[in-house]
């Protein structure tokens, strides 16, 4: 069987190599020169809980995804020798006033059935384990089971990985159509061709709704702009994830640290603003003042695939056979990678998956 998968971020670079692990031939199709611009220029949480606002559907998916992560960090590594870095290093939710305060009691209502050894950490216990943290911050919740990638690495892993299997990774080759015979997708065009497939996952994340476009199909995915700072020459070291409303830090093992983000409808303005970084820099004098001398080392930018209920859009698509969609992971895309690829090459090979995925079924927003 042969798949084409539409992007090479890490939802579809991570489809591509699971297709090829268990036997498929595949080809892997990119617009730009490598792929996975957007991936590398996120933060790398893998947090089923920081940043999810309330109790969802998705969270088993998530779980499963996160349960899966030191093993495919390590799979990784045995294949090409990139470290991903996955760490493991918890996250405290911060609360800045009172009524964030009765938000982040009420996330831990329904965190703690899932994750038994979150704890909420009056302001001192939070401050004593990570004194940069403001004075302001009057609770926290701990979640010790999140953790966060370096995600240049990880692209880099999944790519090469996936080359190593054999799949074909065709660089600079958009996809600009379909080809469509008796309600069966059975290829793409791109711009140096045509090649054709036993089926197309389309992963292409933010342009995922132009490309459908050209088949009839309307999907809601939007781009999200989502402005990053990196930060290094620390006065004090950072060892955890920390989220708030209104931004997040997060740690890398070399002693930088990514503060985040923006999220800006800006259509596909790939632009660093001085907007973004003085948004940014609001956010650190506010959470994290002990750092407002460290150097400002890069200021990257990504355009993350939004959806109205922040859920991705996985599986086949009605009156399309053989078109798959893995697309629409907005904020947790490095997150749910590995679960994804698992699914969608149940549903490309088996017709069917076990994984709890009905949340994310295409049918909700679809319209041709």
């Amino acid at each position: 069987m042969t798949v084409l998968v539409i992007g090479a971020g890490v939802i579809g670079s991570a489809i591509a190599w699971e297709l090829r692990r268990r036997g498929a031939s595949v080809v892997l199709l990119e617009s730009l020169s490598e792929g996975g611009q957007t991936s590398v220029a996120s933060a790398g949480m893998v947090n089923p809980f920081s940043l999810t606002p309330a109790e969802t559907p998705a969270l088993p998916f998530m779980l499963h995804s996160l349960n899966l992560y030191p093993d495919w960090a390590t799979q990784l590594y045995e294949a090409v020798g990139i470290d991903i870095e996955w760490c493991r290093c918890g996250s405290l939710r911060v609360a800045l006033h009172d009524s964030d305060a009765q938000s982040v009691r009420a996330t831990y209502e329904w965190v703690v059935r899932y994750e038994a050894q979150a704890q909420l950490l009056s302001a001192r216990e939070a401050r004593e384990l990570e004194p940069v943290l403001t004075e302001e911050c009057s609770l926290a919740l701990w979640l010790p089971n999140e953790g966060w990638v370096h995600t240049g690495r990880l692209m880099r892993a999944l790519h090469a990985a996936a080359v190593q299997a054999g799949v074909e990774f065709y660089r600079g080759q958009p996809v600009v159509g379909f080809l469509q015979e008796n309600g069966r997708i059975v290829g793409v065009r791109t711009a140096g061709g045509v090649l054709r497939g036993d089926a197309v996952v389309v992963a292409a994340g933010a342009w995922t709704g132009a490309l459908l476009h050209t088949l009839g199909i309307h999907v809601p995915i939007e781009p999200v702009r989502g402005q990053i700072l990196v930060l290094s020459d620390l006065p004090q070291p950072v060892r955890h994830i920390m989220t708030s409303l209104i931004g997040y830090l997060v740690p890398r093992a070399n002693g930088t640290v990514l503060l985040g983000a923006t999220r800006e409808h800006a259509g596909f303005d790939l632009r660093a603003t001085a907007a973004g970084m003085h948004h940014l820099l609001q956010t650190l004098a506010r959470l994290f003042p002990a750092l407002i001398s460290a150097t400002v080392l890069k200021h990257t930018v990504g355009l993350r695939p939004g959806t109205p209920d922040a859920n991705p859009l996985i599986g086949g698509i009605a009156g399309f056979e053989q078109l798959y969609l893995a697309s629409g992971h907005a904020y947790h895309g490095i997150l749910l990678a590995p679960a994804t690829a698992q699914a969608v090459a149940d549903l490309v090979l088996n017709g069917q998956t076990d994984l709890p995925i009905a949340p994310f079924d295409p049918a909700r927003f679809l319209s041709a």
